[in-house]
């Protein structure tokens, strides 16, 4: 949720304390008139992250073999190789123009999934260190990237999901849950929990401070199911120094934040 702000958090135990006390304020003025919970206590924090990828093996022919028979079957990819290749190469054959294509195909294919497995190994040893030294945080490494090989994607798989499960299966445990996440997929589980009388909050972190927002935008539907909207502006993050601008290959290295709760 801080990737959109450029923002980066070194003390997250900080951070969090930030974000609870500022649930509390909003959880009270939204059910008592603003009165002050000094009793309420922090449970703690659950961080659904990536932690595994689809596994390829590249320097295995038959994997090869499987790739570059839906290279094959793909008209458009493997028209827009051909043509790549077709500019520096105008006087070859088609056939030979093919197999210059993929191997052009294969050889960045192997590149981009090499540099995918070494971001994950970094955010896993980010994530590490951010449970070493912050109390009250879980790591929990739910999620799985789907690999597009051909096509250079990946798509996150089962966070949202197990987000879901947990909120379910620890009701017992908490009162209120302050969901950190902007995907929609959380709101079966909001409306469950709420139907079992607990509150769920959404933090929103919202660039600039609270002047740049005099009226009340466009609410989406994870804020229309939650009970109330924790804003948090940037400006208070950076007045408080809770954080920092970020680098710009920091962010791409770390690649997009993951739902928690």
């Amino acid at each position: 949720m801080l990737k959109h702000l450029n923002l980066r958090v070194d003390d997250y135990g900080a951070f969090y304390r930030h974000v609870f006390e500022q649930s509390v304020h909003y959880w009270g003025r939204t059910f008592a008139e603003g009165s002050r919970w000094p009793t309420a206590q922090h449970s703690r924090i659950y961080w659904y992250v990536v932690g595994k990828m689809d596994e390829w093996d590249l320097n295995d022919p038959k994997a090869e073999a499987r790739l570059r028979a839906r290279f094959e079957m793909n008209p458009r990819l493997r028209d827009a190789y051909v043509e790549d290749v077709s500019r520096r190469l105008s006087d070859v054959p088609m056939e030979r123009k093919v197999e210059e294509a993929w191997n052009l195909c294969f050889g960045e294919t192997r590149e981009w999934y090499d540099n995918k497995r070494r971001a994950l190994e970094r955010k896993k040893r980010f994530y590490h260190g951010v449970q070493s030294a912050t109390d009250f945080v879980e790591i929990r490494q739910e999620g799985h990237w789907k690999v597009d090989l051909l096509h250079h994607t990946v798509n996150e798989k089962g966070l949202d999901t197990s987000l879901a499960v947990d909120m379910v299966a620890l009701q017992e445990t908490y009162d209120i849950a302050l969901l950190i996440s902007g995907d929609a997929d959380g709101i079966p589980g909001i409306n469950y929990v709420k139907s079992r009388s607990k509150h769920v909050g959404v933090a929103e972190f919202r660039k600039g401070s609270p002047a740049d927002f005099p009226a009340k935008g466009t609410s989406s539907r994870l804020k229309i199911a939650a009970d109330f909207v924790v804003q948090v502006y940037e400006s208070e993050l950076l007045r408080r120094n809770l954080a920092y601008r970020a680098e710009p290959d920091y962010q791409s290295s770390l690649g997009s934040s993951d739902p928690s709760y």
